[in-house]
């Protein structure tokens, strides 16, 4: 059989190639004869199916942010308390609740116990672990200081988790208020309105235009709103459609990283999380120009992972990672210039470490400004929306009134 590899050599550098091997165990075994951490192994012609994490994908069990955060928290305690790996692991299995991270544990046990490394045992477990911390767990067994990497693991975990948690709490309330002003306005266009309407009607009174306008924008949404639900599901269905496209998601990339404000949010926040792994994993000490290429692995958006394609490209070639930043224009001078900074003075994982918590408490205060602009904006779009519907309801009423 053919495996393709990517593995880390004793100087740092990647390798990525293919190994012929009668099974999966024999190609880890050569490589690691070859002075090779192996970080990635898959069978050339297929996927591995019969992978646990395969297997898990398939009935929806995987390890959640939180599980992350707990396994390598624990594996910290346990480690700095000064116990084997082993031993670590099998406390870990045991204070663990959850019966799939429990049966992971326990496979991660069992194969260190048979002589493989922990990055090995973690490389078999395919994509629930990220290459981004498989490569930091390569590099403490390479350095011998697995907790601290854990606490970084953990750290890097919790920091996410927060931004992630902080992005979704400023999106709650316009939601709340966008969801409102449906139910507000299917209510006004289906109940109340054609009441209204039987009203005027049977008094026989002249109608001003604009109440004209809303009777008849109502008498449509409710002769034809099996139409409009379907035709919004449709719409929907095809945004997803275009947006998993690989044109038009590069396209919208674009065109998100352009739009005023929620642009340079957007980019700020993504930024913000390439460089939090930045300074993880070269605090782990691992090679400069191996965490700008497994950072890629952590960020979706198109347009970004061009921009950091031209980094590497850049630092590859032998060029200063200050430089290359300023370059592809990711971030702003000032930014840019404590990263240069750090990198003349030899000091980079600390420059990139302190960017980074500053990156996360300016963009939470950026978030929250963005928030509370949201937030009146879709209250002044609601009262204009009521507004609009009572003003062409009470005119009629007013004018009978003065009738009478």
């Amino acid at each position: 059989m053919q495996f393709v590899y990517e593995a880390m050599s004793a100087d740092g550098s990647t390798v990525c190639d293919r190994v012929e091997a009668g099974d999966r165990a024999e190609a880890v075994g050569s490589l690691r004869e070859r002075g090779l951490i192996v970080l990635r192994l898959e069978d050339a012609t297929e996927a591995p199916r019969t992978s646990f994490a395969w297997l898990a994908q398939r009935l929806g069990n995987k390890m959640t942010v939180r599980d992350v955060i707990l396994l390598t928290r624990q594996m910290k305690m346990l480690l700095e308390a000064g116990a084997p790996l082993v031993p670590a692991l099998e406390a870990s299995e045991e204070q663990t609740a959850k019966p799939f991270m429990r049966a992971l544990l326990r496979r991660l046990r069992e194969r260190v116990e048979e002589g493989d490394s922990l990055c090995q045992a973690l490389e078999l477990e395919g994509q629930l672990f990220d290459p981004v911390f498989r490569s930091m767990i390569a590099a403490g067994e390479a350095t011998a200081s697995l907790p601290e990497v854990f606490g970084r693991l953990c750290d890097l975990a919790q920091r996410q988790q927060k931004t992630r948690k902080l992005v979704l709490g400023a999106l709650l309330y316009p939601a709340i208020l966008t969801i409102l002003l449906v139910v507000v306005v299917c209510v006004l266009l289906f109940f109340v309105v054609p009441r209204f309407k039987i009203l005027f009607t049977s008094m026989n009174s002249p109608l001003p235009a604009l109440t004209k306008v809303l009777f008849e924008f109502s008498e449509f949404a409710t002769h034809n709103w099996p139409y409009l639900v379907g035709g919004l599901v449709a719409a929907v269905g095809a945004g997803v459609l275009c947006f998993r496209l690989p044109g038009t998601r590069k396209w919208l990339d674009e065109v998100l990283l352009r739009t005023p404000l929620i642009g340079r949010l957007m980019s700020r926040l993504i930024f913000a999380r390439v460089v939090r792994i930045w300074a993880a994993m070269l605090r782990c000490h691992v090679p400069l120009l191996e965490a700008i290429r497994q950072s890629r692995e952590a960020i979706t958006n198109a347009a970004f992972l061009r921009l950091i394609a031209q980094v590497e490209e850049s630092v590859s070639s032998g060029g200063r990672m200050g430089q290359a930043l300023a370059a592809a224009r990711l971030a702003d001078p000032i930014i840019v210039s404590a990263i240069r900074t750090g990198e003349d003075n030899g000091r980079l994982a600390e420059a990139t470490d302190f960017v980074s918590g500053w990156m996360d408490e300016d963009n939470a205060n950026t978030v929250q400004h963005v928030t509370r602009l949201a937030e009146p904006a879709m209250l002044a779009v609601m009262g204009v929306v009521v507004g609009f519907v009572a003003m062409a309801l009470f005119i009629p009423l007013f004018d009978l009134a003065g009738m009478a």
